[in-house]
Parts: C-alpha cells; sequence; structure tokens
C-alpha cells in the first residue's frame, strides 16, 4: 500500500486528481482488508483484484502525466530578434509552450498578444504581424529569425519560417544554432537568438560583453560583424528569409519587413 501512495511522488498530475485517486485506493484497499478480517470467500483473491486495480490507477496516472509533460516541455525554439526580442518554445509537435521576451520592447510587443498552443509559424505571423512590431521595421532594421533544434527538426522548422515570411522585402535574415547552446543562453539573459550573434562577435572582440548586447539591436550586432567579415555573403554563410537556404550563420543580403513607418526604435 505504502509504495502505491510513493508512486504518486513522481507523478505530474493535477493535485486534486492525486487526492480524489488517494482516497479511492484507502477505500477500496481498506475494504479488502475489512472484508478479509470478516473472513469473507476467497479473502486473497479479492485483496489481489483490488491491488490490480489500484496499481491500474496509478499507472494511468503515471502516462497522463508523463504524457502532459512531454506536450508543455519545448524541444526546440524560435527567436525574433530585431530590436524586440522574443523567443517561442516548441513542443514536439512544433507548438508554442512558452513564450518569453528578453527586454522591455519584446514585453510591449507580447501584451495582450495570446500565442501559446499556437502552431509556431501561426505565431511568428502573429508577431511580425501585429501593430506594435511595424515601427521596429524599418529600412535600417534587421529581423532575425533563429532555429534553435536538433537536425532532425532544424530543416523543418527553418522551412516554416521561411515560408511565413515568405511576403517580407529585404533585411530578414535565418540563422540557426545548436539545442545544447539552449540553457546558456537563457542564463545570459538573451534569446538564443541574440546570443548566438554575441557568440560570433565575441570570436572577433573578446571584449564585448552579454551586457552590451543587451542593448545593441541585431543590426547594430551584425554591423559590428561586417566590420570584421566584410561582407556576411563573403563568407558563405547566408541565409534569407523566403529565398534561398544556405549552409550558415547570417546573411548581409535578404527581405525586409513588409510594414515601414517612419522612425526607428533601434
Amino acid at each position: 500500500m505504502n509504495r502505491i501512495y510513493d508512486a504518486f511522488e513522481n507523478i505530474k498530475a493535477d493535485e486534486q486528481q492525486k487526492e480524489n485517486t488517494k482516497q479511492f485506493l484507502r477505500e477500496n484497499l481498506n475494504g479488502s482488508i475489512r472484508s478479509r478480517s470478516r473472513g469473507s470467500a476467497r479473502p486473497h483473491q479479492h485483496m489481489a483484484a483490488r491491488y490490480a486495480a489500484a496499481v491500474c490507477v496509478v499507472l494511468v496516472l503515471a502516462m497522463g502525466g508523463v504524457g502532459f509533460s512531454l506536450v508543455r516541455t519545448p524541444v526546440s525554439y524560435v527567436s525574433i530578434d530585431v530590436n524586440p526580442s522574443i523567443e517561442l518554445g516548441l513542443n514536439r509537435f512544433d507548438r508554442v509552450v512558452s513564450v518569453e521576451a528578453y527586454n522591455a520592447e519584446g514585453e510591449a510587443i507580447l501584451s495582450g498578444l495570446p500565442l501559446r498552443w499556437k502552431k509556431y509559424t501561426e505565431a511568428i505571423e502573429a508577431v511580425i504581424g501585429c501593430e506594435e512590431m511595424e515601427g521596429y521595421l524599418t529600412d535600417t532594421s534587421e529581423l532575425v529569425f533563429t532555429v534553435v533544434a536538433d537536425s532532425t527538426r532544424e530543416v523543418r522548422l527553418t522551412a516554416g519560417v521561411k515560408e511565413c515570411t515568405s511576403h517580407m522585402e529585404e533585411g530578414c535574415y535565418n540563422e540557426h544554432a545548436d539545442i545544447n547552446m539552449a540553457p546558456e543562453a537563457h542564463e545570459s539573459g538573451l534569446s538564443c537568438g541574440k546570443y548566438n550573434a554575441y557568440l560570433r562577435l565575441y570570436q572577433y572582440d573578446n571584449s564585448i560583453t552579454i551586457e552590451e548586447c543587451k542593448e545593441m539591436s541585431m543590426a547594430q550586432i551584425r554591423e559590428r560583424l561586417r566590420e570584421y567579415e566584410g561582407t556576411l555573403e563573403d563568407t558563405g554563410e547566408g541565409k534569407d528569409c523566403g529565398s534561398g537556404y544556405g549552409a550558415g550563420e547570417g546573411s548581409s543580403s535578404g527581405q525586409r519587413g513588409h510594414h515601414h513607418r517612419g522612425g526607428s526604435h533601434e
């Protein structure tokens, strides 16, 4: 009996659901013990049957808890960085299960914008299409989408990003990073996309700090990179939103946002 109760400690289920099930187990197993003490027919069979039923209930709860955990756990990310810095965490079904803003501008965009449980392409379209984002998509801005995933998901997710941004003009870029860098990026307080850009810049200038990068727009970071690398096309690292698919992590020729308003927020 105690072993059955102990099993609940590792089950991620609703607390009320756990309590109700524990009560069910107590009533049924205690009932079996009372029946046995009164000398009912075949007490061992009754006890075994009730015990088996109790174990089945625990197993069903455990499977349900594991299933829910799998659904709500991010296994990949898509960062959306211009000056607002936003990151979508995707589950194994490519649905948004976490949404994080890494600066005040990102928080303003996400305010009142329901994205959880949307397909990731729908969430991206909602972000880049919202009125609050329009002012950041100027002639001088650079909008960078960074897919952070393992090799089995990267190509598919990048194709989806390119599809939902295919209408955009120049200034939009696709990059990618390995999923193993995500914890380090989050611990630093940067989106995976901005952290990936920071690591590239750090290769050329080890005096650059994370705090400095937090205050820089992606256009500013990429301009610094161009100073070291020349035009990014020359490095063979181009991946442009909506047009072509290269093998590296940035491009200075690409496609820029579909909305332009006066004034830059960079």
